[in-house]
């Protein structure tokens, strides 16, 4: 199915602070089959554990460091997990469709909060946005919302697989940017999204998340302004041809701040 064109910007919209305060919203993880998945659980807490789509029957802790309850009680296939000593440990994780996976936790004395975990094919699977019957300008207003949202809560986005850009986290992602088992981007693919994203004075971007599906991708900047005095942004000033929608996380960077540019792009043609 052939669709036109139209740029559509969404604006992103901000929140009061009281209202994030007063819900904690889950932890997402993506996983593959014998991958180990680096996570913090709550030393002091009772913790959550789910597997989107499955059911857990079992987590295996060396001895003496966790006690594991729900597998056979929760309805929900979910696990229940007390941490009994305050050091770094792996435990494995098998579910009920036959997923084996590792954790390599780290015992936090903070609040616990349910952690889910998504089988990366099982996300893939899953219908997208752009396969429902909606219009076009909300299709892509809704993608780019849910960029913004896996960007605040690491949520995975259906029918998407989500890929980090560069190799080197702990140097290029940013303390507030979601840190999981995303598959990663190499250089040339860096170089490519880089170049291909205008360059207003004074600003540089630079590719953080891909999102890649079968109709539309998605891509999230890091906007940095390196200038002396504050500017002032607009979606105007990076316009690609490839582009077709666009959001901010700010209109103002102060001096050396760093915002978030969301852009979707492709999709000449639906099939």
């Amino acid at each position: 199915m052939k669709i036109a064109n139209p740029l559509v910007f969404a604006a992103c919209a901000l929140f009061p602070m009281s209202v994030l305060a007063a819900n904690t919203p889950p932890k997402h993880y993506g996983f593959n089959d014998s991958e180990t998945v680096p996570i913090e659980l709550s030393s002091v807490d009772i913790n959550r554990l789910v597997v989107e789509g499955d059911k857990i029957t079992s987590i295996d802790c060396p001895e003496g460091f966790c006690v594991v309850t729900g597998t056979k009680s929760d309805k929900s296939g979910a696990a229940r997990v007390n941490l009994n000593l305050a050091m770094p440990f792996t435990a494995y994780v098998s579910t009920e469709k036959g997923r084996h996976f590792g954790l390599f936790i780290s015992p936090k004395a903070i609040p616990a909060v349910t952690s889910i975990f998504t089988a990366e094919h099982y996300r893939e699977e899953q219908p997208s946005v752009f396969d429902k019957k909606t219009p076009y300008p909300t299709m892509m207003t809704e993608f780019t919302a849910q960029m913004i949202r896996y960007l605040a809560t690491g949520k995975p986005i259906d029918g998407y697989r989500v890929h980090v850009v560069n190799d080197d986290l702990e140097h290029t992602t940013l303390d507030s940017e979601p840190r999981g088992t995303e598959t990663s981007i190499d250089d040339a693919m860096f170089t490519r999204l880089n170049e291909q994203m205008p360059k207003p004075a004074e600003l540089t971007t630079e590719p953080a998340f891909v999102f890649t599906g079968k109709h539309f991708n998605g891509i999230i900047y890091r906007v940095t302004n390196h200038a002396a005095l504050p500017v002032t942004l607009t979606t105007a000033q990076f316009y690609s041809p490839t582009t077709r929608a666009a959001a901010l996380s700010t209109y103002e960077l102060a001096p050396q701040q760093t915002g978030h540019l969301f852009v979707v792009s492709g999709g000449e043609s639906m099939q």
